[in-house]
């Protein structure tokens, strides 16, 4: 992987169970297989407003991606303008969660009263 430098064994190790619990939250937060069918994994190819590239890591919910072309990451938003490559589908743009707490022309009360 282009963008790996680090060859301490025991960090390589570390860097695999972080990326892979927070690969973990951000397919389940976000539900990419249950919403579009895709999962981000590292070295999935993804389709972002800045360019195509791959997932190189993790930066807590967000992913670094290395935009081809680049050679350093840029940090992105799981579901914010970007695209995910399915073999079985091609590329399948992404979208935000809805808002729980968003309802439609209902004006928001603060429950305050003056």
């Amino acid at each position: 992987m282009p963008y790996d430098h680090d060859d301490d064994p025991e960090n390589i190790v570390q860097t695999r169970k972080r990326q892979a619990g927070q690969l973990d939250y951000i397919n389940s937060y976000y539900q990419l297989p249950e919403r579009f069918g895709v999962r981000a994994a590292i070295g999935g190819r993804v389709r972002h407003t800045d360019g195509e590239g791959e997932i190189v890591d993790t930066a807590g919910q967000y992913l670094r991606l290395l935009l081809d072309g680049a050679t350093e990451p840029v940090i992105r938003h799981a579901t914010a303008n970007i695209a995910y490559w399915s073999p079985t589908a091609g590329w399948v743009q992404a979208a935000r969660l809805p808002d729980p707490c968003a309802t439609a022309g209902a004006p928001h009360s603060t429950g305050a009263s003056r």
